[in-house]
């Protein structure tokens, strides 16, 4: 029984694209824009808003730069592009707020297609599995039997499996080689600095 996956944009971009139709919508080039506009052209611009937050109440006194636009807000170049903010990482932060965010492009101008994935999901699924894992290899270890050469009963040495099984409870370090050591590995790969939306 196939798992019916929901649908999001991207399956509704690959069916325009199928249909010849170009689903990234992108703003006119100041070069072929027909109507009003305003261009601004030097060596260097710098735009600076001097005031700063008050830190006792709060207060917004200006310090800040706003733009905002109708249909698109474009930042193009031919280097790179850099938002810095302060090291301060109770109050530093960049925030991207939208239904849907894409990341890099190939070098046909196609979107990504990959799907990030969710860290606490993640950690879930990978928990459920070695917990799995751990029941299998103490039913292997204790209770799994089967007849020998000799026609006898005989049942592997728990010994066998006894590092294998050792979990990690967060005291100390985990065995090497163990249950515990790949769950203390599942919990390092979550960055605690990058989040996503669910």
């Amino acid at each position: 029984m196939a798992i019916e996956e929901k649908k999001t944009i991207n399956d509704k971009w690959s069916k325009e694209t199928k249909e010849g139709k170009n689903p990234i919508l992108t703003p006119v080039f100041p070069k072929d824009y027909q109507g009003k506009q305003v261009i601004i052209n030097a060596d260097r611009l710098i735009f600076n808003a001097r005031k700063q937050l008050k830190e006792e109440g709060q207060e917004y006194e200006g310090g800040d730069i706003h733009l905002f636009s109708y249909n698109f807000l474009g930042f193009s170049t031919k280097g790179s592009i850099h938002f810095n903010t302060s090291s301060n990482e109770d109050k530093s932060y960049i925030v991207l707020n939208s239904p849907n965010i894409f990341i890099g492009m190939d070098n046909k101008k196609e979107y990504p297609v990959e799907p990030a994935v969710l860290g606490n999901k993640n950690q879930d699924f990978l928990d459920k599995l070695l917990n799995l894992l751990k029941s299998m290899l103490d039913k292997l270890s204790s209770e799994y039997r089967h007849i020998g050469d000799r026609g006898g009963f005989t049942s592997p040495v728990g010994d066998t499996f006894e590092i294998m099984r050792k979990d990690f409870d967060g005291e100390g370090k985990p065995v090497v080689d163990s249950v515990g050591e790949l769950r203390q590995m599942i919990r390092e790969i979550k960055s605690q600095h990058v989040f996503i939306k669910r």
